[in-house]
């Protein structure tokens, strides 16, 4: 087994700020740390948070207020404690940086976004028509999908002290769903539910997820770290040139072996008539002499 380490890994950062590369991983991280001064500052009322943290309940259209889907990783739930919150951005940081490096940072972007709307959506959905009401904010879900995804790409990749990574991720999603059982929260199961099912199909489909070839494999577009599509054969330039030259039509050469049966039947035919004369041909014998006439006629011309 290998084991999984945190060095410094060989990052693919978007840009750099002097030293410091900013990658998707790195830019979440950073976004979290200054919620965490928002949430300081703001008060009790939570004046901005609240605007943040994603809604069950609140109906399918959200009362329009759709930019949640996609802010509520870096909101702070209400009774946070910052130093559990500083704790999950840390160990989101050095996992999510490890994939990062493996993955190239375009396919983990698409697991990084998957992982932040397809859940936020179904959940939303699904809660609202079964009635179910709840939030979710924070970097822990999208740190427990990138510990599933790095399950399932390395499942012999191990953790100190000797811990699989098939392990480290059923502890981490066990605990999740011990503490909604707890709290009778069904709004946060339905979304621990559907993040690790997308981390799966995400990692899977990205291909890098191999060893699950009993996982369903969902077909992705080139753009979204997918398999291109095979290029379609262009025929050679000859035929394509042959092709534009209107009013040319190529007639394929006569095969030899047909029209020597079709002079042996004429020979017969005439053999016929000159020994017993035209009246011995049946009408199918005069109608095939008249073809063969014509034929030869228009050969000629």
């Amino acid at each position: 087994m290998e084991r999984f380490g945190f060095g410094r890994s060989n990052s693919d950062p978007w840009f750099r700020i002097g030293n410091f590369d900013v990658t998707t991983t790195a830019f979440i991280a950073g976004l979290g740390i200054f919620s965490m001064f928002v949430w300081a500052g703001e008060g009790q009322g939570r004046t901005v948070s609240k605007w943040l943290w994603l809604l069950g309940g609140s109906g399918i259209d959200m009362d329009g207020e759709i930019w949640r889907l996609v802010t509520w990783p870096i909101a702070i739930v209400p009774g946070a404690r910052l130093f559990w919150v500083f704790l999950s951005l840390a160990f989101f940081y050095l996992i999510g940086s490890q994939m990062e490096a493996m993955m190239g940072r375009k396919p983990f972007t698409v697991l990084m976004g998957s992982l932040i709307i397809i859940p936020a959506i179904f959940s939303v959905v699904v809660g609202a028509i079964l009635g179910l009401v709840g939030f979710a904010a924070g970097v822990h879900f999208l740190f427990l999908g990138a510990v599933v995804a790095l399950a399932a790409s390395q499942p012999k990749a191990v953790f100190w002290p000797g811990i699989p990574a098939p392990i480290i991720a059923a502890i981490f999603v066990g605990i999740d769903v011990l503490q909604a059982l707890g709290d009778e929260d069904e709004f946060s199961l339905l979304f621990i539910f559907s993040t690790v099912l997308v981390a799966l199909f995400a990692i899977r489909s990205l291909g890098f997820a191999e060893a699950l070839h009993w996982w369903p494999k969902l077909p992705l577009p080139a753009s979204l770290g997918g398999e291109p599509t095979p290029a379609r054969r262009r025929p050679p330039t000859s035929a394509r040139k042959r092709g534009r030259r209107k009013g040319i039509r190529v007639v394929p050469p006569a095969d030899p072996r047909k029209n020597d049966l079709q002079d042996m039947e004429i020979d017969v035919l005439l053999d016929q008539v000159a020994n017993q004369g035209l009246d011995s041909l049946t009408k199918e014998q005069r109608k095939r002499l008249e073809d063969h006439s014509k034929r030869l006629r228009k050969k000629d011309e």
